[in-house]
């Protein structure tokens, strides 16, 4: 989704005769809106995106016609247009050159063409192409509030121009930044990347990935982690298993709602629902109720002894297994004497009943913490 600037160019070449002459690998560069700038000092206003033009009203030659250039790529622009006339009479090639670097395009335009005309000419295939991804994102939401209607909700996406076969991935972020709600990482993301597809869906905000393999999935995630946290503390983002049709992305989606709370519990700011392991086990089981009687019966009796003593025996478990049992390490982790780690692990066995020693055993208070892990995340 998002026009191009190539786009707009061959709407408008031949009607309004601009001619492309600098930064022409720039022509893919997505354009948000047209402007109208006339001073180096206003690019700083810039949102990111824009296709500027300028009459070169304010130019003071070409030092500062190259210096206007520079400053429209270095604070987001999409391109210029200078309106060749009495002010621009020429494009410096210095200006060209810079723009060829940088893959920064650049036009020019007959004096005798009205900007009023073409702007509002090009402003028109923006205004319907956003209106058409708010068609599109309300759709997917769509196929998320009623799965089973997924098959007439895709003939509408197939005849947005949206292709519902493919590859396809729900990613959801989550962030406990009171300074960034939703709306604002929303236009954060847009600025990274117009052709990103984000909606607002209850308290999730939902990604949609369409990268044609994990490596690239992978890839964009980080980048847009990368992004996000330069900007937002504390960003998580879990990621639904890949799915061949728009019309399961509700299975992609339930998944990556069910893990953004353990992965941020896990310390995993980017987590992959192919990265589970045990825990797809439990999460997909159809019986909560089961697993909270197996933790019981398990680690109860050791969690009511430490809210009844203020003790700390069942982390001290915790962590004794983290450190594949290793009581010096288990010992150094909680900063007491090997001994206090032996007394405490002999209270434990006499507390939950159970020799720690024995493997099987240790696979059973294994498997109650995993399920603590998704239990009380909710």
């Amino acid at each position: 989704m998002g026009v191009s600037i190539e786009y707009l160019y061959e709407k408008s070449s031949h009607l309004y005769r601009m001619e492309l002459i600098g930064g022409k690998s720039g022509v893919d560069h997505p354009v948000e809106w047209i402007h109208m700038l006339e001073s180096p000092d206003s690019a700083f206003f810039l949102h990111g995106g824009e296709l500027v033009f300028t009459t070169g009203v304010m130019s003071k030659g070409e030092a500062w016609l190259v210096d206007f250039v520079r400053q429209l790529h270095l604070h987001g622009g999409a391109g210029v247009v200078f309106n060749i006339g009495p002010y621009i009479k020429k494009v410096p090639q210095e200006a060209v050159r810079y723009c060829d670097e940088h893959a920064f395009p650049l036009f020019v335009l007959p004096w005798s063409v009205h900007l009023v005309d073409i702007t509002r000419y090009l402003c028109r295939f923006i205004i319907n192409e956003e209106k058409q991804r708010l068609s599109i994102l309300n759709l997917l939401q769509q196929i998320l509030i009623m799965p089973e209607q997924g098959k007439s909700i895709c003939l509408s996406l197939e005849n947005q121009g949206f292709s519902a076969a493919g590859r396809f991935r729900a990613a959801i972020i989550w962030s406990k930044s009171r300074e960034y709600d939703q709306d604002a990482i929303m236009a954060l993301l847009k600025m990274w990347n117009n052709h990103v597809i984000v909606f607002s869906y209850h308290d999730d905000l939902v990604v949609v990935l369409t990268e044609a393999s994990y490596e690239a999935e992978r890839r964009i995630t980080e980048e847009l982690y990368a992004y996000l946290t330069s900007r937002v503390k504390k960003v998580c983002i879990s990621i639904g298993a890949a799915v061949s049709h728009i019309t399961e992305l509700s299975c992609s989606y339930a998944q990556a709602h069910t893990i953004v709370h353990l992965a941020c519990k896990k310390g995993k700011h980017i987590f992959f629902y192919e990265e589970l392991g045990i825990y797809k086990l439990l999460l997909e089981g159809n019986n909560p109720a089961l697993l909270q009687d197996y933790y019981n019966e398990v680690l109860g009796a050791l969690e009511t002894h430490d809210a009844m003593h203020n003790a700390n025996l069942t982390d001290t478990l915790y962590y004794y297994l983290m450190h594949d049992c290793n009581v010096k390490e288990t010992a150094a982790h909680e900063y007491v004497h090997r001994n206090t780690i032996m007394y405490k692990l002999n209270k434990i066995g006499s507390i939950i009943g159970m020799d720690i020693a024995v493997e099987e055993n240790k696979l059973a208070i294994l498997m109650a913490f995993k399920i603590r892990d998704i239990e009380f995340q909710k």
